[in-house]
């Protein structure tokens, strides 16, 4: 009797130490809902399967843009999400990004961080907050570039290819934020710079509304929907928390276009204008055949043209130095132009296209801010030195590039 008592408390405590190791299996096959601090990054490796090549995964990255247009009504769009399932492993929250920005870096990298929000989510801090850890996601995830400002306006310079669609839709020309509302929203990004985290969407990566069906929805782990936005992150292994190694950078590059909105921004024309060298930072080239025309017809297309502002030059001035100070006189206006000439005897009394024509101008410093147009022409008969690339091609030119219309 006592042996048999023996042998039944056994095989009692084998079944016991059996159901353990199945439920540990069983939750290991669900994904990472119940690792523990030990072993974490194994355990999560071996659920995920093979990791793919990190050259591979960057290059989905920049394959994953955002939707500019869709071919699919609304209605039909949001069937479409609904018939996606949120993924079945746990939203693990991200930890705190703990920003060591200093100085005009950090000021840089909270415009761009409010910027993404207001454009994407509108001016509710409830809603800006997963759009801005979906950014400090990416910043430290290696498949995007390591500073805030880059992971926002990466491949903005492409209608088709940017990462954020606010960046090349239009959609900073059609409105702008009022300075409380940019101010508001910069708070708050620096408290997520810091130590704030959104847990609801965990380390997602990717976002849409649901309005619209992306192709790449379907490759990605439905993680979270936030009022009308749907958060993805990566499946497999770069979807987990020990996949975000990257360091992220201690500078943050100045961006051209939000600097009417944040004048720690101005430096990414200053930089370009001094280097006189083709700007990559100019991202959209003059029209000048509408003016062009109006020119040779005599008359602003049933417009008035604004009148530039004059910059004297000094004796000895060379191009890029001048401009510095011409984007000095234009600050804070959305359009602005700037004229100068050597001698100044050839200045105009009065500027039209006629005017500017017979005296053309050395100089000339043109902002359209709704186009993130920010240039410099001048005289390369004057300045041959100075580079090719921004020449005044003649008088009727210098004059449609010296006047805006109102």
């Amino acid at each position: 009797m006592a042996r048999s008592k023996k042998f039944f408390g056994a095989a009692i405590g084998l079944l016991f130490l059996g159901l353990i190791a199945a439920a540990f299996v069983n939750s290991g096959i669900r994904g990472d809902r119940h690792t523990s601090a030990q072993g974490t990054a194994a355990v999560k490796t071996e659920i995920a399967g093979p990791q793919e090549d990190l050259a591979e995964i960057t290059e989905k990255a920049k394959e994953f843009v955002a939707v500019i247009e869709s071919d699919i009504a609304p209605q039909t769009a949001r069937e479409k999400n609904d018939a996606v399932p949120f993924t079945n492993r746990e939203i693990t929250a991200a930890s705190p990004f703990m920003s060591g920005l200093q100085g005009p870096d950090r000021l840089r990298a909270e415009a761009c961080l409010a910027v993404a929000a207001i454009y994407e989510a509108g001016y509710n801090p409830d809603d800006q907050r997963p759009v801005m850890q979906v950014v400090l996601n990416r910043v430290r995830h290696p498949a995007w570039p390591n500073s805030v400002c880059e992971v926002v306006f990466q491949g903005s310079e492409r209608r088709t290819g940017c990462q954020f669609s606010f960046t090349c839709d239009g959609s900073m020309v059609r409105r702008q934020p009022s300075g409380v509302q940019f101010e508001t929203a910069k708070l708050l990004a620096g408290a997520m710079l810091d130590n704030e985290v959104d847990p609801r969407v965990g380390w997602s990566t990717h976002y849409h509304t649901d309005w619209v069906h992306p192709y790449w929805s379907t490759n990605l782990d439905k993680s979270a929907a936030v009022k009308t936005h749907l958060f993805f992150r990566w499946n497999g292994w770069w979807g987990t928390g020990p996949a975000f190694r990257a360091v992220p950078s201690s500078v943050e590059p100045s961006i051209g276009a939000i600097a009417a909105l944040d004048r720690w921004h101005e430096g990414a024309l200053q930089e370009d204008l001094i280097s006189q060298e083709e700007a990559g930072l100019v991202i959209v080239q003059p029209d000048i055949g509408g003016a062009e025309a109006a020119l040779s017809a005599g008359k602003a297309p049933g417009k008035i043209w604004a009148k530039p502002l004059v910059k004297p030059l000094a004796t000895g001035m060379q191009p890029g130095r001048w401009a510095l100070d011409a984007v000095k006189m234009c600050s804070g206006r959305t359009s602005c132009r700037v004229v100068g000439w050597s001698n100044r005897a050839n200045q105009p009394l009065d500027f039209t296209p006629e005017s500017l024509t017979r005296n053309p101008p050395d100089l000339v410093y043109q902002q359209e801010l709704r186009t993130r147009t920010q240039q410099v022409y001048w005289d390369c008969a004057k300045w041959p030195k100075a580079g090719t690339s921004r020449c005044i091609g003649g008088a009727e030119q210098a004059a449609s590039i010296s006047l805006a219309i109102e």
